[in-house]
């Protein structure tokens, strides 16, 4: 009788990622934290856009490539697998069946903005303030914990304000 055939791919690794969103004064926005009431996820926040209210999604995005890569992580022949934005509603994820490898990769997040059916990645450091990439090592069948990553939205919670998505790239 045959052996039987794994789905996995013994080759691959799996990579676990989670973020959170803080205010300029590092007041959490989402997830909350486990003694904080707050929002459930970043979905339909407030913002501005020429003068008036209008709701916008923040969102994350990983994208991983090959740090010894000419064209660099903008290149789209450098990526491992492409990009992934992931739901405003949650915090944390995991992107499975990651090509192992020797070298280190490098792992970015990018903030990603979606309103009034307009989608705006990577806005300005000065208006979400995402920290820079980490180089990992993705090891067949093992976890990478990219740990967590704080993003620094531009608002202040205590005093209301709203995120200008004119000025995040987001017009």
């Amino acid at each position: 009788m045959p052996a039987a055939v794994s789905c996995a791919d013994v080759n691959t690794g799996v990579v676990e990622v989670n973020w959170a969103f803080v205010d300029r004064d590092g007041e959490p926005i989402f997830p909350a934290g486990q003694f904080v009431v707050g929002r459930g996820d970043t979905c339909g926040l407030e913002g501005q856009r020429g003068g008036r209210r209008v709701p916008y999604d923040l969102q994350m995005e990983l994208s991983i490539c090959d740090a010894s890569c000419p064209g660099g992580c903008d290149d789209e022949s450098c990526q491992i697998v492409a990009p992934e934005v992931f739901s405003c509603d949650v915090a944390r994820n995991t992107a499975r069946d990651i090509p192992a490898s020797s070298e280190a990769y490098l792992f970015s997040m990018r903030a990603v903005i979606e309103s009034g059916g307009k989608t705006c990645p990577d806005p300005p450091q000065s208006c979400i303030a995402v920290p820079g990439p980490r180089e990992r090592t993705v090891e067949r069948g093992l976890v990478v914990d990219l740990q967590v990553w704080q993003v620094v939205v531009d608002i202040d919670l205590g005093g209301n304000s709203v995120l200008d998505l004119e000025e995040c790239g987001c017009a």
